[in-house]
């Protein structure tokens, strides 16, 4: 009897430590995500298509998903994602809005060329930004 209960305080002993070590294992490497939603106005099988389909558009990024992904825009703040499903819907875009997970600094980045976006209404700022935008979000998948 007394050597099952030394068995049995071991052994529970040991999934405490072991349950500790693997949870500050998995807490230390997680990644903060924040999401976003992204304009997509294409999803191809091959890249070559998707690259010449998206040479077609002002300002688009090809991503490599589980198909080669093309998005035209990434926001968060819900005023610049109505202003920018006008914006598509008046030239005649058709989008697919998603929502997608990004990095803290990608979001960081983000807020900054919303707040500059917010304070303008001219569309060559639009462009500018919404190209500035995507190139960033290509640096943070890389």
């Amino acid at each position: 009897m007394k050597k099952n209960l030394i068995l049995v305080s071991l052994s529970i002993i040991l999934g405490i430590l072991f349950t500790f070590f693997f949870l500050n294992k998995t807490n230390t490497y997680a990644k903060e995500e924040y999401m976003v939603y992204a304009f997509q106005v294409g999803a191809f099988t091959n890249y070559d298509n998707a690259l010449e389909f998206s040479e077609q558009l002002p300002s688009s990024i090809v991503i490599k998903d589980d198909l080669y992904k093309i998005y035209v825009s990434i926001y968060k703040d819900i005023d610049i994602i109505n202003k920018m499903v006008v914006y598509f819907e008046d030239n005649n875009i058709n989008i697919y809005l998603k929502s997608i997970n990004v990095s803290k600094e990608f979001y960081e980045t983000l807020t900054n060329y919303e707040e500059v976006i917010k304070n303008s209404d001219n569309i060559y700022v639009y462009n500018k930004i919404n190209q500035s935008i995507l190139n960033a979000y290509l640096e943070s998948v890389k």
